[in-house]
């Protein structure tokens, strides 16, 4: 890692960047005290990490991610409440902000959830809570989900978080320059032991199921990928509901 690290350090001045070191930190799914250097300068070694707004972590923070993401889109929602509360307001015009403002910011780096049935319904939860908040209804009026999406025709957010997941991967798969995402997301440990009990769940796992372990293979025809889609989100919404 030490040596990636100088590498980049290196390459990074070529092409006029400096790396500030006391940003640079580095993380190890492993127990250990090495210590990274840098032009003679120790890095901080982490357990998480914060990046353009993104949590980084080996453990899987799906769920505290998806938090902080419907936090963002409520405070998103705030800040547009004169649009959304104005009852001279067309609400097309008000579905036409929430997509284009709201649901980017509820969403950010969804490419990379391990989205499971609990984390998919508590973004829908928050979806339904602020379509209620646009249309002026309260929970008591009980109104059905379904008669209210039909009111406000926004993007649905777990529809539209597994597509852009589906997308990353095709494009992942389609990469050919040796990129470290790339290298990344097809990487097998060689040492280790299985933990006990049921293992994690992966991003591409739920995109496996669908296309099987060989997916990044077909993922190499970009137009058959992407007709691909909307049966993996139909397969998806049903193993969920």
């Amino acid at each position: 890692m030490e040596e990636q690290l100088n590498t980049l350090n290196i390459k990074s001045k070529v092409v006029g960047l400096k790396m500030h070191k006391g940003k640079t930190k580095f993380m190890t799914n492993y127990e250990n005290d090495d210590t990274i250097q840098i032009e003679n300068v120790s890095i901080e070694k982490v357990q998480k990490y914060k990046y353009l707004g993104k949590s980084t972590c080996m453990k899987d923070l799906t769920k505290e991610e998806v938090d902080i993401r419907i936090r963002a889109g409520w405070s998103c929602l705030g800040r547009n409440r004169e649009i959304f509360l104005d009852n001279n307001m067309p609400l097309c015009l008000k579905k036409q902000v929430y997509d284009q403002c709201i649901l980017p910011t509820m969403t950010y780096g969804c490419q990379t959830w391990s989205l499971t049935k609990i984390i998919g319904n508590k973004l829908k939860v928050a979806q339904r809570a602020m379509e209620r908040e646009i249309l002026g209804i309260k929970i008591k009026d009980k109104i059905p989900c379904k008669i209210i999406r039909q009111q406000t025709h926004i993007k649905d957010v777990v529809l539209f978080a597994e597509r852009q997941e589906w997308n990353w991967a095709g494009h992942v798969a389609r990469m050919s320059d040796n990129r470290w995402t790339k290298r990344a997301t097809e990487w097998q440990p060689r040492i280790g032991k299985r933990s006990r009990g049921r293992q994690p769940l992966r991003w591409s796992d739920s995109i496996a199921k669908v296309k099987g372990r060989l997916w990044h293979r077909e993922a190499g025809d970009r137009n058959r990928w992407r007709l691909d889609a909307e049966g993996y989100i139909l397969q998806w919404m049903d193993e969920a509901s």
